[in-house]
């Protein structure tokens, strides 16, 4: 968790769990059991950490073991007061199948306290989160856990004028779905598409196989109670409000073909939809090799196409000579 982040389309983190196991292609490389590993064998602040990954020939891997916050992190979203992008649990999934609905609710009412910040949430397990948001109850346990909130000694300061009658969905979530190939993407955009949110957005990343989300990017008129699904302002919105995209890093980064990014770029062009392009990745191809990168003199042919391996930072996120860094419109 931190107030500063690496990754290029939020502002800040924020880990109320711990932990995670794979379910999916795109786990394989997953960079948050390398650092989980470190955060506990070098930060005596991290013990919660603890049994989270175990060693691999390949590296950390999750054990399947899912850690609940200390306190102190749980509330950090409460003691910054300057606004900010948090991306939440950026070191696991807050819809693991582990996680208790009591301490997710406790979350949410920490969000719903917060209408100063914009949180992203990214799950694999789209089930789980339709269910917990769909909950016929679900705004009245977030508000009985909100005025719970209130009532702790860093809950007294909170000026919530004597309402915090939460507005559901929130109006400061992002809830999101990663679908790092067609497979994943046919399994998870339905739900994602049926789940309540202020903007629902997808993560192409890393992206392992071409991806054709056209028909979740469309246009749909969606009403809950006789209201819009997502602002009161207009019935028709989009089924997706955002698309991140980009290649894999790390040691065992799989190459990513040009045409797979291209296609998701104009997709969401043609819908209307901001798109995001993280990065290339570890590798670089014939197709796309910038002209002032150096590339090392192996390569090999992957998806039909020579790439070479030349790092993260060489590789860039240029995508035909320019930078896609679209987000949404915050409230």
């Amino acid at each position: 968790m931190g107030d500063k982040t690496g990754i290029e389309w939020t502002e800040a983190t924020w880990n109320p769990i711990v932990g995670c196991s794979l379910v999916s292609p795109g786990c394989t490389n997953c960079y948050a059991m390398g650092v989980a590993a470190r955060l506990l064998d070098g930060n005596p602040k991290a013990p919660h950490y603890a049994g989270t990954t175990q060693p691999s020939k390949g590296g950390p891997v999750w054990t399947g073991k899912v850690a609940l916050a200390p306190e102190h992190i749980l509330e950090q979203p409460l003691r910054w007061s300057r606004p900010r992008v948090i991306f939440v649990n950026s070191m696991g999934d807050l819809f693991h199948e582990d996680v208790p609905g009591h301490w997710i609710n406790q979350v949410f009412a920490i969000m719903a306290l917060c209408p100063q910040h914009t949180f992203q949430i990214l799950t694999k397990r789209a089930d789980r989160m339709h269910e917990w948001c769909t909950w016929p109850s679900r705004k009245r346990d977030i508000d009985g856990t909100i005025w719970s909130q209130l009532g702790t000694p860093w809950g007294s300061k909170i000026k919530h004028g004597g309402n915090w009658q939460c507005t559901y969905p929130l109006p400061n979530v992002w809830l999101g779905v990663s679908a790092e190939d067609q497979r994943r993407a046919d399994e998870r955009l339905p739900i994602l598409v049926q789940t309540p949110a202020a903007v629902r957005f997808v993560s192409a990343e890393p992206l392992i196989g071409p991806v054709d989300l056209s028909r979740w990017l469309a246009v749909e008129n969606i009403k809950l109670n006789g209201k819009p699904h997502w602002t009161e302002r207009t019935g028709e919105v989009p089924q997706i409000g955002w698309v991140i995209g980009g290649g894999e890093s790390g040691k065992g980064a799989r190459p990513m073909h040009p045409d797979w990014a291209r296609s998701l770029r104009d997709q969401c062009a043609a819908a209307d939809v901001p798109f995001f392009f993280k990065q290339w990745g570890e590798w670089v191809t014939e197709l796309q090799s910038p002209e002032d990168i150096v590339l090392p003199s192996s390569s090999r042919r992957q998806n039909g196409v020579q790439v070479w391996r030349a790092g993260k930072k060489a590789a860039g996120s240029l995508l035909d000579g320019r930078e896609h860094k679209d987000m949404p419109v915050r409230p």
